[in-house]
């Protein structure tokens, strides 16, 4: 469960922060609610997860946890209020509402669900960026995909929005690839006598290998070079080829994020 609250707070973080980037009178009224009432639902399963499930995902800081996702709900509430209205200049204040409350949720959780079970230096500094870069991937994969699926309700749309939208998801996936990068770097600059040893535990066969292999290969290398891809299709404004490769990408982030939450928990290094 705890890697499942991880996801939803994630891609609903990811979802929130790709908002910003296409004015709103150009894709209309129906593009931001429908990625309104995503970010609603996702939220809105957190929140159930955290009331009903017998487990405390803010550990000692219970109230601000609360009062984050709370925030987060709110705003994200009040974001689809103000586009259903259409009030474009006050659309953004519960947007950023929204975005803190989910950042700030997001981290308290990670800091009490991802424990120390491996001696690993700046542990608090790598979480936190492995956090941002998990939201990142997933949120802009899913609202690419779904991006290039609204060229259908607007034809006439300009190319240069998805262009835009897959430029910045290849960023992403290169930003996720360097905050593993990051905890492998630290991780293999432990000692190699103490026990357990974080890179052994993450990458061995005998720990869990497995899973961290794979979790490289669907959830970094194959959307790297789909990401590419996407890009290439789109910059030829061929829309329905570049969604098509989108939603390949987003299946393989979103089973790569989920290993890596789960390898977080169980071993306690941020990847």
């Amino acid at each position: 469960m705890s890697v499942f609250f991880l996801f939803l707070l994630a891609t609903s973080l990811g979802a929130l922060s790709t908002l910003y980037w296409i004015p709103e009178g150009d894709l209309g009224r129906g593009y931001f609610q429908m990625n309104a009432l995503v970010v609603l639902g996702l939220l809105s399963l957190a929140a159930a997860v955290a009331a009903l499930h017998p487990f405390h995902p803010f550990g000692d800081r219970p109230a601000a946890g609360v009062t984050a996702l709370a925030a987060a709900l709110a705003g994200s509430f009040l974001y689809y209020a103000a586009i259903w209205q259409e009030r474009w200049r006050l659309c953004r204040w519960p947007l950023t509402l929204a975005l803190a409350g989910c950042a700030a949720a997001l981290l308290l959780a990670g800091s009490h669900l991802v424990p120390p079970l491996t001696p690993l230096p700046h542990r608090g500094a790598l979480l936190a960026a492995s956090l941002l870069a998990s939201a990142l991937l997933l949120g802009w994969s899913l609202i690419a995909m779904l991006l290039g699926h609204w060229y259908l309700v607007a034809p006439r749309l300009t190319f240069r929005h998805l262009t835009v939208f897959c430029w910045i998801l290849l960023g992403t996936v290169l930003v996720r690839l360097a905050a593993v990068g990051a905890s492998l770097a630290v991780a293999a600059g432990v000692n190699e006598l103490v026990e357990p040893h974080p890179l052994r535990v993450l990458t061995g066969l005998g720990g869990q290998g497995i899973f961290f292999w794979f979790r490289l290969l669907w959830g970094l290398a194959i959307p790297l070079a789909l990401a590419v891809m996407a890009l290439q299709c789109a910059r030829q404004r061929s829309n329905q080829s570049a969604t098509g490769i989108l939603y390949v990408l987003v299946v393989g982030a979103f089973i790569g994020e989920i290993t890596g939450s789960y390898l977080s928990v169980t071993t306690g290094v941020p990847v």
